[in-house]
């Protein structure tokens, strides 16, 4: 089953394909939606070192991702099948840096390997589910005088990722008292009535999503 999955359920290494061949006008638009949730995690230091990421796929997407495997007798799947195409998805997404951004002092950070935090299936949306954590490399303090901003998107915006309406950022282990998150929501349509025409055309696309990414500011006291 798994060395099936880079001609039928290749995930996002659809993306990243039409990515790196350069996207014509008709494709700089998102064909795949994601719901996303992040976790952060700290030491006793205060110092931010690891999100947890969790995606939900649109319905359509999600059909598509899991039509090889055979359905368990609840209607829904194993979730060894499900781990498998977070793997596959992981593996694809290590020399883009997950689609996420880090920044630090105005800096980039860098991260380790990223790992397989679970995978599930609602039977009931017909969604699915993966969930990872990106460490960072070094773990990094975040002050009002150099606040530490992420930023989690497809670069293509092929893939549209956008955070759920509700408590969307949790900050879920270590020492993060005086800790605030905020986080800064681009207006979509007014991004697409100024955004010049070579935007759309060739590889000068290639940095679109950047454009409608959700930034979010973490300050701690």
């Amino acid at each position: 089953m798994l060395s099936k999955f880079p001609a039928k359920a290749r995930c996002l290494s659809i993306a990243l394909f039409l990515w790196m061949s350069g996207l014509t006008p008709a494709l700089a638009h998102p064909h795949v939606w994601i719901d996303m949730k992040t976790d952060l995690a700290f030491n006793d230091q205060r110092q931010l070192t690891a999100l947890t990421v969790t995606w939900t796929f649109d319905e359509f997407y999600s059909a598509f991702a899991v039509e090889d495997f055979k359905k368990t007798s609840d209607g829904g799947y194993a979730t060894s099948d499900l781990n498998k195409l977070v793997d596959v998805n992981l593996t694809n997404l290590k020399d883009w840096n997950y689609f996420t951004e880090v920044t630090a002092n105005g800096k980039q950070v860098k991260f380790g390997t990223a790992k397989n935090a679970g995978a599930s299936y609602d039977k009931k949306l017909g969604r699915f589910t993966m969930i990872f954590t990106v460490p960072l490399a070094t773990p990094v303090a975040a002050t009002a005088a150099a606040p530490v901003q992420f930023r989690i998107y497809d670069p293509s915006f092929y893939i549209a990722i956008d955070y759920v309406k509700t408590d969307p950022i949790h900050m879920i282990s270590g020492a993060h008292d005086g800790c605030a998150v905020t986080t800064k929501i681009p207006n979509a349509e007014k991004i697409w009535t100024s955004l010049p025409e070579s935007a759309f055309t060739g590889t000068k696309n290639a940095g679109l999503g950047r454009n409608f990414a959700s930034t979010a500011t973490l300050i701690c006291k």
